[in-house]
C-alpha cells in the first residue's frame, strides 16, 4: 500500500508538475509602453547661384519658399555647345543625419538637345550630411553641341531626396 500511495503522489506530483510548465510557457506576455524619438528631418536648398553663362541670357536658379525645391529656368542659349552652371548647397537644418537618395528632376519639356548635368551627384550619395552640415554641387544646363534644334525656354526644377542614414 505504501509502494501504490508513492506512485500515485508521484504521477500527481508529475501532472502537475507538466501542467504548471504548460501555463508558464502558453502564457501571453504582453509589454506596455511607448517609444519616443526626437529630433526633426529638413534638408533643404540654402543657395543657388549662376556662376557661369557662356552663350547664355538671364539664367535664373530660385528656391521655393519651402526650400525644398529648386526652379532653373534658362531663357535663351544663342548656339550649340552654349550653357549656364549654377552652384547649388543643401544644409541639414535637422537633427537627424541624412544621405543622398535620388535628384527628381520634373518639367524639362525639351528636346534631346539639352543636356543637364551634375557635378560631385555621386560623392553626395555616398556622404552623409550631419546636423548643420553643408554640401555643394553643380548643374549645368548645355545646348548639345551636335545638335542643330533651336534651345529656348529652358524651365525645371528639382527636388532632392534624402533619407535618414545608415552609415556609421
Amino acid at each position: 500500500m505504501k509502494k501504490q500511495s508513492v506512485v500515485i503522489v508521484g504521477i500527481i506530483a508529475f501532472i502537475l508538475a507538466i501542467s504548471v510548465g504548460y501555463a508558464l510557457f502558453s502564457e501571453t506576455i504582453t509589454i506596455n509602453g511607448t517609444a519616443t524619438a526626437k529630433g526633426n528631418f529638413d534638408v533643404e536648398f540654402t543657395s543657388a547661384t549662376i556662376n557661369t553663362q557662356i552663350g547664355s541670357i538671364g539664367a535664373t536658379a530660385l528656391i521655393s519658399d519651402d526650400k525644398n525645391s529648386l526652379n532653373i529656368t534658362v531663357p535663351k542659349l544663342e548656339y550649340p555647345g552654349a550653357y549656364a552652371e549654377i552652384e547649388v548647397t543643401i544644409t541639414n537644418k535637422g537633427s537627424i543625419p541624412a544621405i543622398l537618395k535620388n535628384i527628381e528632376e520634373t518639367g524639362l519639356t525639351t528636346d534631346l538637345s539639352i543636356k543637364v548635368t551634375y557635378t560631385n551627384l555621386q560623392e553626395l550619395k555616398e556622404q552623409e550630411l550631419s546636423q548643420n552640415g553643408t554640401q555643394t554641387f553643380l548643374i549645368k544646363v548645355m545646348w548639345d553641341e551636335n545638335s542643330t534644334t533651336s534651345s529656348e525656354n529652358v524651365n525645371f526644377t528639382i527636388k532632392l531626396n534624402y533619407e535618414q542614414t545608415t552609415l556609421q
